[in-house]
């Protein structure tokens, strides 16, 4: 097995594990805080979404992001310039309430590029260095092997967190 099969069995099994945590919350569980300084479930999805999208495109692709090349930022009625980080509490509990099924949407047009792009990627794209100094001061040195792995960790911390507040509303096993 190499890596691309890896990869994409570790995204495929986040993909499964966020559609069932999902499952079956109405909206206002999705946007319950459990507490005054933290975020809910729906700004949970959207901000890993976003992140996936901001790697793949501008550091490993080097292109735009969905977000922009495909309007999703209409769609969601937040600024085309908004990277979905840097969130206060208070801003994310007024992010606009926006239906499960264009969250998913949004996550998948992401997941899909991701997958195409691991795809085709070679070992010698991997090794190059992505062009983030202004835009993710966080990752400056960052390789595009590294984008790609960053990716899986980002999202599935995102994963846990759709899941601990699921638990915190639903209980373990609901």
């Amino acid at each position: 097995m190499d890596f691309r099969e890896i990869l994409k069995l570790q995204l495929e099994e986040y993909d499964r594990e966020l559609k069932r945590l999902v499952s079956g919350l109405t909206d206002e569980e999705r946007r319950e805080m459990p507490s005054e300084a933290s975020h809910h479930i729906d700004f949970a999805l959207w901000h890993a979404s976003r992140a996936e999208d901001v790697l793949l495109n501008v550091g490993a692709r080097e292109t735009d992001q969905l977000w922009v090349q495909n309007g999703w930022h209409e769609r969601f009625e937040i600024p085309a310039r908004d990277l979905g980080v840097g969130y206060s509490a208070e801003q994310v509990r007024g992010m606009p309430s926006t239906p499960i099924d264009l969250l998913l949407e949004y996550h998948e047009a992401c997941r899909e590029q991701t997958l195409d792009y691991i795809s085709q990627v070679d070992s010698i794209e991997l090794d190059k260095r992505c062009p983030f100094e202004a835009l993710h001061r966080q990752l400056p040195d960052i390789t595009k092997g590294g984008v790609l792995a960053h990716i899986v960790v980002e999202t599935s911390q995102h994963l846990g967190q759709i899941g601990y507040i699921r638990g915190i509303l639903r209980g373990i096993n609901n």
